[in-house]
Protein backbone atom coordinates (compact mmCIF):
# COMPACT_ATOMS: atom_id res chain seq x y z
CA UNK A 1 0.00 0.00 0.00
CA UNK A 2 2.81 2.38 0.91
CA UNK A 3 4.69 1.69 -2.30
CA UNK A 4 1.57 2.30 -4.36
CA UNK A 5 0.80 5.67 -2.77
CA UNK A 6 4.39 6.93 -2.93
CA UNK A 7 4.99 5.93 -6.53
CA UNK A 8 5.71 8.94 -8.79
CA UNK A 9 5.52 11.42 -5.91
CA UNK A 10 9.27 12.00 -5.58
CA UNK A 11 9.81 12.86 -9.26
CA UNK A 12 6.90 15.33 -9.14
CA UNK A 13 8.38 17.14 -6.14
CA UNK A 14 11.84 17.47 -7.64
CA UNK A 15 10.54 18.72 -10.97
CA UNK A 16 8.46 21.34 -9.14
CA UNK A 17 11.49 22.50 -7.20
CA UNK A 18 13.54 22.90 -10.39
CA UNK A 19 10.78 24.94 -12.00
CA UNK A 20 10.69 27.36 -9.09
CA UNK A 21 14.44 27.91 -9.33
CA UNK A 22 14.30 28.87 -13.02
CA UNK A 23 14.28 32.50 -14.23
CA UNK A 24 14.06 34.47 -17.50
CA UNK A 25 17.08 34.29 -19.76
CA UNK A 26 19.72 36.97 -19.65
CA UNK A 27 21.82 37.73 -22.73
CA UNK A 28 25.59 37.56 -22.62
CA UNK A 29 27.90 40.45 -23.32
CA UNK A 30 25.51 43.27 -22.33
CA UNK A 31 22.84 43.70 -19.70
CA UNK A 32 19.21 43.93 -20.90
CA UNK A 33 17.70 47.38 -21.23
CA UNK A 34 15.24 46.82 -18.37
CA UNK A 35 18.06 46.01 -15.95
CA UNK A 36 20.07 49.00 -17.17
CA UNK A 37 17.07 51.30 -16.58
CA UNK A 38 16.62 50.05 -13.00
CA UNK A 39 20.31 50.47 -12.20
CA UNK A 40 20.40 53.93 -13.79
CA UNK A 41 17.50 55.02 -11.58
CA UNK A 42 19.29 53.72 -8.49
CA UNK A 43 22.52 55.47 -9.44
CA UNK A 44 20.76 58.82 -9.82
CA UNK A 45 19.35 58.62 -6.29
CA UNK A 46 22.24 56.96 -4.46
CA UNK A 47 23.60 59.10 -1.58
CA UNK A 48 27.14 57.72 -1.85
CA UNK A 49 27.35 58.83 -5.48
CA UNK A 50 25.73 62.18 -4.64
CA UNK A 51 28.33 62.77 -1.93
CA UNK A 52 31.17 61.90 -4.32
CA UNK A 53 29.76 64.28 -6.92
CA UNK A 54 29.57 67.05 -4.31
CA UNK A 55 33.21 66.45 -3.35
CA UNK A 56 34.18 66.72 -7.00
CA UNK A 57 32.29 70.00 -7.44
CA UNK A 58 33.97 71.40 -4.34
CA UNK A 59 37.38 70.41 -5.70
CA UNK A 60 36.62 72.05 -9.03
CA UNK A 61 35.67 75.28 -7.26
CA UNK A 62 38.87 75.15 -5.18
CA UNK A 63 40.91 74.57 -8.32
CA UNK A 64 39.54 77.79 -9.80
CA UNK A 65 40.44 79.76 -6.70
CA UNK A 66 43.85 78.10 -6.30
CA UNK A 67 45.16 79.79 -9.44
CA UNK A 68 44.27 83.29 -8.20
CA UNK A 69 46.24 85.67 -6.03
CA UNK A 70 45.52 85.21 -2.34
CA UNK A 71 45.45 88.91 -1.46
CA UNK A 72 43.24 91.69 -2.76
CA UNK A 73 44.29 95.35 -3.10
CA UNK A 74 43.82 97.59 -0.07
CA UNK A 75 42.65 101.21 -0.14
CA UNK A 76 44.03 103.48 2.55
CA UNK A 77 42.85 106.88 3.77
CA UNK A 78 44.82 108.87 6.32
CA UNK A 79 43.91 112.20 7.87
CA UNK A 80 46.00 114.09 10.47
CA UNK A 81 45.32 117.51 11.95
CA UNK A 82 48.13 119.39 13.69
CA UNK A 83 49.78 122.70 12.95
CA UNK A 84 49.54 121.54 9.36
CA UNK A 85 46.61 119.45 8.16
CA UNK A 86 47.63 116.29 6.28
CA UNK A 87 45.25 114.13 4.25
CA UNK A 88 46.21 111.26 1.91
CA UNK A 89 44.58 108.45 -0.06
CA UNK A 90 46.54 105.39 -1.11
CA UNK A 91 46.38 101.84 -2.47
CA UNK A 92 48.57 98.86 -1.65
CA UNK A 93 48.92 95.30 -2.89
CA UNK A 94 50.81 92.19 -1.76
CA UNK A 95 52.32 90.82 -4.95
CA UNK A 96 52.71 87.06 -5.21
CA UNK A 97 55.44 85.66 -7.39
CA UNK A 98 53.76 84.47 -10.53
CA UNK A 99 54.87 80.85 -10.06
CA UNK A 100 52.93 80.53 -6.80
CA UNK A 101 49.35 80.63 -8.19
CA UNK A 102 50.42 78.37 -11.05
CA UNK A 103 51.88 75.81 -8.63
CA UNK A 104 48.75 75.84 -6.49
CA UNK A 105 46.58 75.53 -9.56
CA UNK A 106 48.46 72.48 -10.84
CA UNK A 107 48.17 70.75 -7.45
CA UNK A 108 44.44 71.55 -7.24
CA UNK A 109 43.90 70.25 -10.78
CA UNK A 110 45.50 66.94 -9.80
CA UNK A 111 43.22 66.67 -6.78
CA UNK A 112 40.23 67.36 -8.99
CA UNK A 113 41.29 64.61 -11.38
CA UNK A 114 41.74 62.25 -8.43
CA UNK A 115 38.23 62.94 -7.15
CA UNK A 116 36.82 62.53 -10.65
CA UNK A 117 38.33 59.03 -10.80
CA UNK A 118 37.14 58.37 -7.27
CA UNK A 119 33.61 59.26 -8.37
CA UNK A 120 33.85 56.64 -11.10
CA UNK A 121 35.15 54.17 -8.54
CA UNK A 122 32.24 54.89 -6.20
CA UNK A 123 29.76 54.52 -9.04
CA UNK A 124 31.20 51.16 -10.00
CA UNK A 125 31.17 49.92 -6.41
CA UNK A 126 27.54 50.99 -6.02
CA UNK A 127 26.49 49.38 -9.31
CA UNK A 128 28.30 46.17 -8.40
CA UNK A 129 26.65 46.18 -4.99
CA UNK A 130 23.21 46.73 -6.48
CA UNK A 131 23.64 44.00 -9.10
CA UNK A 132 24.97 41.60 -6.47
CA UNK A 133 22.02 42.53 -4.27
CA UNK A 134 19.64 41.67 -7.11
CA UNK A 135 21.32 38.28 -7.40
CA UNK A 136 21.19 37.56 -3.67
CA UNK A 137 17.51 38.49 -3.50
CA UNK A 138 16.75 36.37 -6.55
CA UNK A 139 18.74 33.51 -5.03
CA UNK A 140 16.94 33.94 -1.70
CA UNK A 141 13.54 33.79 -3.34
CA UNK A 142 14.48 30.64 -5.24
CA UNK A 143 15.72 29.03 -2.02
CA UNK A 144 12.51 30.01 -0.22
CA UNK A 145 10.44 28.45 -3.02
CA UNK A 146 12.51 25.27 -2.87
CA UNK A 147 12.30 25.20 0.94
CA UNK A 148 8.53 25.64 0.74
CA UNK A 149 8.30 22.68 -1.64
CA UNK A 150 10.47 20.68 0.73
CA UNK A 151 8.23 21.58 3.69
CA UNK A 152 5.05 20.65 1.87
CA UNK A 153 6.52 17.40 0.57
CA UNK A 154 7.95 16.34 3.91
CA UNK A 155 4.72 17.25 5.66
CA UNK A 156 2.67 15.14 3.26
CA UNK A 157 5.15 12.30 3.60
CA UNK A 158 5.02 12.55 7.40
CA UNK A 159 1.19 12.46 7.38
CA UNK A 160 1.31 9.44 5.08
CA UNK A 161 3.86 7.73 7.34
CA UNK A 162 1.64 8.29 10.39
CA UNK A 163 -1.29 6.67 8.65
CA UNK A 164 0.80 3.75 7.49
CA UNK A 165 2.18 3.32 11.00
CA UNK A 166 -1.32 3.12 12.42
CA UNK A 167 -2.12 0.49 9.77
CA UNK A 168 0.99 -1.46 10.76
CA UNK A 169 2.86 -1.09 7.45
CA UNK A 170 5.93 0.73 8.88
CA UNK A 171 7.75 0.78 12.20
CA UNK A 172 7.39 3.52 14.87
CA UNK A 173 10.98 4.69 14.26
CA UNK A 174 10.28 5.14 10.55
CA UNK A 175 7.20 7.25 11.28
CA UNK A 176 9.16 9.29 13.80
CA UNK A 177 11.96 9.86 11.27
CA UNK A 178 9.43 11.20 8.78
CA UNK A 179 8.03 13.60 11.39
CA UNK A 180 11.53 14.81 12.30
CA UNK A 181 12.29 15.38 8.62
CA UNK A 182 9.10 17.44 8.29
CA UNK A 183 10.03 19.56 11.32
CA UNK A 184 13.51 20.09 9.96
CA UNK A 185 12.07 21.20 6.63
CA UNK A 186 9.94 23.82 8.42
CA UNK A 187 13.00 25.17 10.22
CA UNK A 188 15.01 25.34 7.01
CA UNK A 189 12.19 27.24 5.34
CA UNK A 190 12.22 29.77 8.18
CA UNK A 191 15.99 30.17 7.83
CA UNK A 192 15.54 30.73 4.09
CA UNK A 193 12.91 33.40 4.82
CA UNK A 194 15.28 35.15 7.23
CA UNK A 195 18.13 35.07 4.71
CA UNK A 196 15.82 36.52 2.07
CA UNK A 197 14.74 39.27 4.47
CA UNK A 198 18.37 40.18 5.17
CA UNK A 199 19.16 40.28 1.45
CA UNK A 200 16.14 42.47 0.73
CA UNK A 201 17.08 44.80 3.59
CA UNK A 202 20.63 45.26 2.28
CA UNK A 203 19.36 45.83 -1.24
CA UNK A 204 16.78 48.35 -0.01
CA UNK A 205 19.54 50.27 1.77
CA UNK A 206 21.46 50.49 -1.50
CA UNK A 207 18.50 51.33 -3.72
CA UNK A 208 16.47 53.42 -1.30
CA UNK A 209 13.22 51.69 -2.22
CA UNK A 210 11.17 48.91 -0.68
CA UNK A 211 11.45 45.36 -2.09
CA UNK A 212 9.73 45.02 -5.45
CA UNK A 213 9.84 42.56 -8.35
CA UNK A 214 13.60 42.80 -8.76
CA UNK A 215 15.28 41.29 -11.86
CA UNK A 216 15.97 37.57 -12.03
CA UNK A 217 19.10 35.83 -13.29
CA UNK A 218 19.18 32.51 -15.07
CA UNK A 219 21.91 29.96 -15.77
CA UNK A 220 23.26 31.68 -18.92
CA UNK A 221 26.49 33.02 -17.52
CA UNK A 222 28.72 35.22 -19.72
CA UNK A 223 31.95 33.87 -21.15
CA UNK A 224 35.05 34.37 -18.97
CA UNK A 225 36.95 37.62 -19.49
CA UNK A 226 40.47 37.68 -20.86
CA UNK A 227 42.18 39.65 -18.13
CA UNK A 228 45.34 39.96 -20.23
CA UNK A 229 43.47 42.63 -22.19
CA UNK A 230 42.77 44.65 -19.03
CA UNK A 231 45.15 47.50 -18.24
CA UNK A 232 45.19 47.67 -14.45
CA UNK A 233 46.75 51.14 -14.63
CA UNK A 234 43.49 52.44 -16.11
CA UNK A 235 41.28 51.07 -13.35
CA UNK A 236 39.55 53.99 -11.55
CA UNK A 237 40.98 53.16 -8.13
CA UNK A 238 44.53 53.13 -9.51
CA UNK A 239 43.99 56.32 -11.48
CA UNK A 240 42.63 58.05 -8.39
CA UNK A 241 45.70 57.00 -6.39
CA UNK A 242 48.00 58.13 -9.20
CA UNK A 243 46.49 61.62 -9.29
CA UNK A 244 46.67 61.80 -5.49
CA UNK A 245 50.37 61.09 -5.72
CA UNK A 246 50.74 63.70 -8.45
CA UNK A 247 48.94 66.26 -6.29
CA UNK A 248 51.18 65.42 -3.33
CA UNK A 249 54.30 65.87 -5.46
CA UNK A 250 53.03 69.22 -6.71
CA UNK A 251 52.35 70.25 -3.12
CA UNK A 252 56.12 70.11 -2.61
CA UNK A 253 56.56 72.84 -5.20
CA UNK A 254 53.78 74.84 -3.55
CA UNK A 255 55.50 74.58 -0.16
CA UNK A 256 58.85 75.55 -1.65
CA UNK A 257 57.40 78.63 -3.33
CA UNK A 258 55.59 79.58 -0.10
CA UNK A 259 59.00 79.98 1.51
CA UNK A 260 59.73 82.89 -0.84
CA UNK A 261 58.45 86.15 0.76
CA UNK A 262 55.89 88.18 -1.15
CA UNK A 263 56.58 91.93 -1.37
CA UNK A 264 53.92 94.51 -0.65
CA UNK A 265 53.89 97.79 -2.61
CA UNK A 266 51.77 100.87 -2.14
CA UNK A 267 51.33 104.43 -3.34
CA UNK A 268 49.55 107.36 -1.72
CA UNK A 269 48.62 110.86 -2.75
CA UNK A 270 47.31 113.81 -0.80
CA UNK A 271 48.20 117.22 0.51
CA UNK A 272 50.08 118.53 3.47
CA UNK A 273 49.04 122.05 4.21
CA UNK A 274 49.25 123.87 0.93
CA UNK A 275 51.65 121.33 -0.62
CA UNK A 276 50.89 118.20 -2.60
CA UNK A 277 52.06 114.92 -1.09
CA UNK A 278 53.05 111.79 -3.00
CA UNK A 279 54.42 108.63 -1.36
CA UNK A 280 55.62 105.17 -2.36
CA UNK A 281 56.44 102.27 -0.10
CA UNK A 282 57.60 98.66 -0.45
CA UNK A 283 57.99 96.01 2.24
CA UNK A 284 59.26 92.43 2.22
CA UNK A 285 58.76 89.96 5.11
CA UNK A 286 61.91 88.52 6.68
CA UNK A 287 61.48 84.73 7.12
CA UNK A 288 63.38 84.38 10.37
CA UNK A 289 60.66 83.16 12.75
CA UNK A 290 59.10 80.75 10.27
CA UNK A 291 61.24 79.77 7.30
CA UNK A 292 58.72 77.27 5.90
CA UNK A 293 61.14 74.34 6.00
CA UNK A 294 58.79 72.22 8.11
CA UNK A 295 56.02 72.65 5.53
CA UNK A 296 58.34 71.47 2.77
CA UNK A 297 59.38 68.46 4.83
CA UNK A 298 55.74 67.62 5.55
CA UNK A 299 54.86 67.90 1.85
CA UNK A 300 57.68 65.54 0.92
CA UNK A 301 56.53 63.03 3.54
CA UNK A 302 52.98 63.25 2.17
CA UNK A 303 54.35 62.58 -1.32
CA UNK A 304 56.12 59.46 -0.08
CA UNK A 305 52.92 58.30 1.58
CA UNK A 306 50.92 58.92 -1.61
CA UNK A 307 53.49 56.98 -3.64
CA UNK A 308 53.18 54.01 -1.28
CA UNK A 309 49.39 54.21 -1.48
CA UNK A 310 49.66 54.13 -5.27
CA UNK A 311 51.76 50.97 -5.11
CA UNK A 312 49.20 49.44 -2.77
CA UNK A 313 46.35 50.39 -5.10
CA UNK A 314 48.17 48.85 -8.06
CA UNK A 315 48.85 45.66 -6.15
CA UNK A 316 45.30 45.43 -4.80
CA UNK A 317 43.76 46.05 -8.22
CA UNK A 318 45.96 43.43 -9.85
CA UNK A 319 45.23 40.81 -7.18
CA UNK A 320 41.51 41.63 -7.17
CA UNK A 321 41.34 41.22 -10.94
CA UNK A 322 43.32 37.99 -11.02
CA UNK A 323 41.57 36.26 -8.13
CA UNK A 324 38.11 37.41 -9.19
CA UNK A 325 38.72 36.02 -12.66
CA UNK A 326 39.84 32.72 -11.14
CA UNK A 327 36.77 32.54 -8.92
CA UNK A 328 34.43 33.29 -11.78
CA UNK A 329 36.01 30.72 -14.07
CA UNK A 330 35.82 28.07 -11.34
CA UNK A 331 32.21 28.88 -10.49
CA UNK A 332 31.18 29.03 -14.13
CA UNK A 333 32.87 25.69 -14.84
CA UNK A 334 31.01 24.15 -11.90
CA UNK A 335 27.75 25.64 -13.15
CA UNK A 336 28.34 24.28 -16.66
CA UNK A 337 29.14 20.86 -15.19
CA UNK A 338 25.97 20.94 -13.13
CA UNK A 339 23.83 21.87 -16.12
CA UNK A 340 25.51 19.20 -18.23
CA UNK A 341 25.22 16.30 -15.83
CA UNK A 342 24.07 17.37 -12.39
CA UNK A 343 20.42 18.10 -13.15
CA UNK A 344 20.05 14.88 -15.12
CA UNK A 345 21.79 12.99 -12.36
CA UNK A 346 19.28 14.33 -9.82
CA UNK A 347 16.38 13.19 -11.98
CA UNK A 348 17.96 9.78 -12.57
CA UNK A 349 18.71 9.40 -8.87
CA UNK A 350 15.10 10.26 -8.10
CA UNK A 351 13.95 7.47 -10.42
CA UNK A 352 16.41 5.01 -8.87
CA UNK A 353 15.34 6.00 -5.36
CA UNK A 354 11.71 5.52 -6.31
CA UNK A 355 12.36 2.06 -7.77
CA UNK A 356 14.35 0.97 -4.72
CA UNK A 357 11.56 2.14 -2.46
CA UNK A 358 8.97 0.32 -4.59
CA UNK A 359 11.08 -2.83 -4.58
CA UNK A 360 11.58 -2.76 -0.82
CA UNK A 361 15.36 -2.40 -1.15
CA UNK A 362 15.42 0.59 1.23
CA UNK A 363 13.38 1.63 4.21
CA UNK A 364 11.73 4.89 5.09
CA UNK A 365 14.75 6.27 6.95
CA UNK A 366 17.21 5.66 4.13
CA UNK A 367 14.66 6.98 1.68
CA UNK A 368 14.37 10.22 3.67
CA UNK A 369 18.14 10.59 3.89
CA UNK A 370 18.61 10.27 0.15
CA UNK A 371 15.62 12.51 -0.52
CA UNK A 372 17.22 15.19 1.67
CA UNK A 373 20.42 14.83 -0.32
CA UNK A 374 18.55 15.48 -3.55
CA UNK A 375 17.01 18.62 -2.11
CA UNK A 376 20.41 19.72 -0.80
CA UNK A 377 21.87 19.27 -4.28
CA UNK A 378 19.21 21.53 -5.75
CA UNK A 379 19.84 24.13 -3.04
CA UNK A 380 23.56 24.00 -3.74
CA UNK A 381 22.91 24.58 -7.43
CA UNK A 382 20.92 27.73 -6.59
CA UNK A 383 23.77 29.00 -4.39
CA UNK A 384 26.31 28.14 -7.07
CA UNK A 385 24.42 30.14 -9.67
CA UNK A 386 24.16 33.14 -7.33
CA UNK A 387 27.85 33.03 -6.44
CA UNK A 388 28.77 32.85 -10.11
CA UNK A 389 26.74 35.96 -10.99
CA UNK A 390 28.18 37.88 -8.04
CA UNK A 391 31.69 36.87 -9.13
CA UNK A 392 30.92 38.10 -12.66
CA UNK A 393 29.86 41.51 -11.42
CA UNK A 394 32.93 41.72 -9.20
CA UNK A 395 35.07 40.83 -12.22
CA UNK A 396 33.47 43.65 -14.21
CA UNK A 397 34.26 46.02 -11.34
CA UNK A 398 37.84 44.74 -11.09
CA UNK A 399 38.30 45.39 -14.81
CA UNK A 400 36.65 48.82 -14.55
CA UNK A 401 33.96 48.05 -17.13
CA UNK A 402 30.83 47.42 -15.07
CA UNK A 403 29.25 50.67 -16.27
CA UNK A 404 29.94 49.76 -19.89
CA UNK A 405 28.42 46.30 -19.40
CA UNK A 406 25.30 47.58 -17.68
CA UNK A 407 24.97 50.48 -20.12
CA UNK A 408 24.67 53.28 -17.53
CA UNK A 409 25.77 56.67 -18.79
CA UNK A 410 28.00 58.82 -16.57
Amino acid sequence: MFRFIAKGWLCTVLVTGSANAAAPAKPEGQAPAALAAIVASVVRENPLIAAAEARLKAAEARAVGAGLWRNNPEIEYDSETAEVRTETVGVSQTVEWFSKPAARGRAADSRTESLARELVNVRQRVITGVLSGFVLVDQGRAKVALASDRTQSMSRFADLSERLFREGDISPSAAQAARVAATQAVMREQVAQIDLSNAEQELAQLTGVAPIAWPSFDTSLPEPMNIDDVDVEQVPSVLAARFRREAAERDISVAQWDRVPDPSVGVRYGDEGNSDLFGFRISIPIPVLNSGRSEVAAARADAVSAAVELQLAQRSASIFLRETARRYEALRSSQVLWLKSGENAVTQQADVLQRRLDGGDIGVVEYLVQLQQLYDAQESSIELQGQAWVAWFQLLQAAGVVEEWIGVER
